[in-house]
């Protein structure tokens, strides 16, 4: 009878427990800042996962920002976890819920940091409760104004998707969508991936020119890559698409694209649009999860018997 109880509280619990850990396919990117400005766009951070605590990152920044994001992703998140980011020894307050979440745990903690940074150097720390996990890394995107710059137009992307060989998801787009321009003088492509391995050939497309393969091969520091592509004599006088192919790789999440265009001269007035938050897209557990689970309990049905 023991043995009987026994096995139907495993059997409750765990496809409960197992279906918990699979977090969705997560938010396409999509452009959550635009705008243009005489001045100029900054894009830093590492330096993939290490496990340390506080994850610490330095930023060197230039006077006069007018809009900052700050991304913490992250490993293994489960309810419960949080974030404490601190800036130059200003505590931001404990963060619980993710911005973007998707596959198994990895997410995405963005904060608004506009008012927190100054010229020069910027320390950067987050502590956090995870169990078995760890940021990626901390990344900074920064638009500065500088009166002797040309006019920049920009578009910040975000979000999380995962492209997965589990879920048949093999690529993923964000489109920059722009009036008719012209005059440009230089292009410049942010792209930051996680969980990218070494050898997995995924591919990563600009305007449908190809940019790199294998870019996701942890160069910028475990799980991470962080690219800057000069894609100057690819841009476009409209719309602009970045391309994410996963090609070979097992999965690969897409986090951020962020695009400066650079002209000889002013297009438009400059100006700062945000853009409302997309939601993660609640999913299905994968039938290869589920599989995962049936093996589990028939494994546990198998020990609970032999022992009778």
């Amino acid at each position: 009878m023991k043995g009987i109880v026994l096995l139907i509280s495993i059997l409750l619990l765990v496809p409960l427990a197992s279906a918990g850990e699979w977090r969705g396919e997560g938010t396409p990117l999509y452009t959550i800042a635009e705008g243009s400005i005489h001045g100029g766009v900054y894009v830093g951070g590492g330096h993939g996962l290490t496990y340390e605590d506080p994850y610490v990152e330095y930023f060197d920044l230039p006077d006069n920002i007018e809009y900052a994001r700050l991304y913490v992703p992250m490993w293994n998140y489960n309810e419960g976890d949080w974030v404490e980011v601190t800036i130059n020894e200003n505590i931001l307050g404990k963060k619980s819920e993710p911005d973007y979440v998707a596959a198994w745990g990895i997410c995405d903690y963005v904060f608004n940091v506009t008012d927190e940074l100054s010229p020069g150097m910027n320390t950067v720390s987050v502590t956090y409760h995870n169990t078995n996990g760890a940021p990626y890394s901390i990344v900074l995107v920064a638009v500065y104004k500088d009166a002797t710059m040309p006019q920049t137009m920009f578009w910040i992307a975000e979000g999380n998707h995962a492209l997965s060989e589990m879920k048949k998801i093999d690529n993923a787009e964000v489109i920059f969508e722009s009036e008719h321009l012209k005059a440009t003088t230089n292009a410049t492509l942010w792209t930051m991936m996680i969980a990218g391995n070494e050898g997995e050939m995924d591919k990563l497309y600009f305007n449908s020119h190809l940019l790199g393969e294998d870019v996701g091969r942890r160069k910028s520091g475990a799980y991470f890559d962080l690219d800057r592509w000069d894609v100057t004599e690819f841009v476009g006088t409209t719309n602009n698409t970045v391309r994410f192919e996963r090609g070979d790789e097992s999965y690969i999440h897409p986090f951020n694209a962020i695009l400066s265009v650079e002209y000889t001269q002013d297009q438009r007035d400059d100006y700062l649009q945000i853009n409302p938050k997309v939601e993660s897209k609640e999913t299905t557990v994968p039938v290869a999860v589920i599989v995962v689970m049936v093996i589990s309990i028939l494994f546990l049905v198998y020990m609970v018997r032999r022992k009778k």
